[in-house]
C-alpha cells in the first residue's frame, strides 16, 4: 500500500513550513538588493541618507549643486555607487595628526 500525503500529514506540514521560510528569506533578500544597470550598482535616496547620515534636504542640496552624481529613471532618483565613492575619495581629508 502506498503512502498518501494529506494536508494533515507531517510531510505536508514540513513542506509548507519550508515554503513559508523560503518566501521570507527571498523577501528579505529582495529588500537588500540594489538596482544594477550596465554593471553599475545604484543606491536610492533613502540608502544614501542612512549610510552617510544626511537628511533628505541635504541630499537635495548635494544634487542641486551637482556635488554628487545621480540619474532619474521612471521618476525615481538613483545614485551610482561608484560615483558616490569617487566623490568621497576626492574630498577625503585625513584628520589624524600622526599621518602628516
Amino acid at each position: 500500500m502506498s503512502d498518501i500525503i494529506t494536508k494533515r500529514s507531517e510531510e505536508f506540514k514540513e513542506l509548507t513550513d519550508w515554503m513559508v521560510q523560503t518566501t521570507r528569506e527571498i523577501e528579505t533578500a529582495m529588500k537588500h538588493l540594489r538596482p544594477t544597470i550596465g554593471q553599475e550598482h545604484y543606491l536610492t535616496g533613502d540608502e544614501i541618507c542612512r549610510r552617510f547620515h544626511v537628511c533628505k534636504r541635504t541630499l537635495q542640496t548635494l544634487r542641486d549643486t551637482k556635488a554628487i552624481p545621480y540619474t532619474t529613471l521612471g521618476g525615481k532618483i538613483l545614485y551610482p555607487e561608484s560615483g558616490i565613492f569617487e566623490v568621497l575619495k576626492k574630498n577625503y581629508r585625513d584628520f589624524r595628526p600622526w599621518n602628516k
